[in-house]
């Protein structure tokens, strides 16, 4: 189906994963997920209520989100694109093109996750708007908000380090 996202969501848990043995990090897990809902568990536990203006604060931060995220991403295609000179030198040519192929995984990787930080922006618009019109008790309503904006924060950071190290080095190349 054209509107399946399984295929995102699978790329980015397996994008999560410790680059010694390829599999699911198990700490990554702990961190993008457990954390956060622990973060919402607390502020249910603790009957924190923020009221009702945060959800049309919360509709608009991740609308404006989608599409930052969504221009990110075609940022990212024109730096994949771009075209690269290499090296007239065989030995310096081969140490280039593994680095050309490191930094097209990472990119790959920011794309899947960029993309899950897509559909995440949406379906919390989404559940904030369907959180807004029914009546559920206002610490469930602030659980659910404090899991999706850590969990969505965290993702960024990722997203950011990520991108500043592909960035960094396409800048640290010397000049032809």
């Amino acid at each position: 189906m054209k509107f399946n996202i399984l295929g995102v969501l699978k790329a980015h848990i397996k994008s999560l994963s410790d680059y010694r043995n390829q599999r699911v990090s198990t700490m990554d897990i702990l961190a993008f997920y457990f954390l956060p809902a622990l973060f919402g568990f607390s502020l249910f536990w603790f009957c924190v209520g923020l009221g009702d203006e945060v959800f049309g604060v919360s509709i608009s931060v991740f609308s404006i989100f989608s599409a930052l995220l969504f221009s990110a991403q075609v940022a990212m295609y024109g730096v994949f694109r771009a075209d690269r000179k290499f090296s007239q030198d065989p030995i310096t040519q081969a140490g280039e093109k593994d680095r050309l192929e490191e930094v097209r995984v990472l990119l790959r990787e920011i794309n899947t996750n960029i993309s899950y930080l897509i559909l995440v922006s949406f379906s919390s618009v989404t559940i904030f708007l369907a959180l807004y019109v029914l009546d559920l008790p206002e610490r469930l309503e602030s659980a659910i908000l404090g899991f999706l904006y850590l969990h969505f924060l965290l993702t960024l950071l990722m997203v950011i380090k990520r991108s500043h190290e592909v960035f960094d080095s396409e800048y640290a190349k010397p000049p032809d």
